[in-house]
């Protein structure tokens, strides 16, 4: 089956879904938006609050390597097999990243001088959109 777009949009979508999840499980310290968002350098946080916020990176990770693998192997299966219930799960999961992450950044973005990255949650939830849409072609 030839799906070059629904497969690059959904193999995009899952490779920065990973990029993400790496970062924030990896990362010893919040992000810069982070930073702006409660006016204080990383080191000026009560250590109390490091590890509260490390351990909600730790979470958001969880949500982010999960989306990733789910819709890699997913979009791997459907290449091959070409089941009409694997683009829906796809569309479903990357849209429960997509929107999670919309939702925490625009609390942030509203509440704080911070500025998360908002954007691209939206292009997430556009991606996985257009993807299930090649892939239902596909099917066709």
């Amino acid at each position: 089956m030839q799906n070059i777009p629904g497969k690059a949009l959904n193999y995009l979508v899952a490779f920065i879904a990973l990029g993400f999840g790496l970062i924030y499980l990896f990362k010893s310290s919040f992000m810069p938006y982070h930073s702006e968002a409660v006016s204080l350098p990383w080191e000026m946080v009560e250590e109390k609050f490091r590890f509260l916020i490390l351990a909600i990176m730790r979470a958001a990770s969880g949500g982010y390597l999960l989306g990733a693998v789910m819709i890699a192997l997913l979009q791997y299966r459907f290449d091959k097999t070409g089941l009409r219930w694997i683009p829906p799960v796809i569309l479903i999961a990357g849209s429960i990243v997509a929107l999670t992450s919309l939702y925490a950044t625009l609390i942030v973005r509203l509440n704080s001088p911070g500025k998360p990255p908002t954007l691209m949650a939206v292009v997430l939830l556009v991606l996985i959109i257009a993807g299930y849409f090649f892939n239902r072609k596909a099917q066709k």
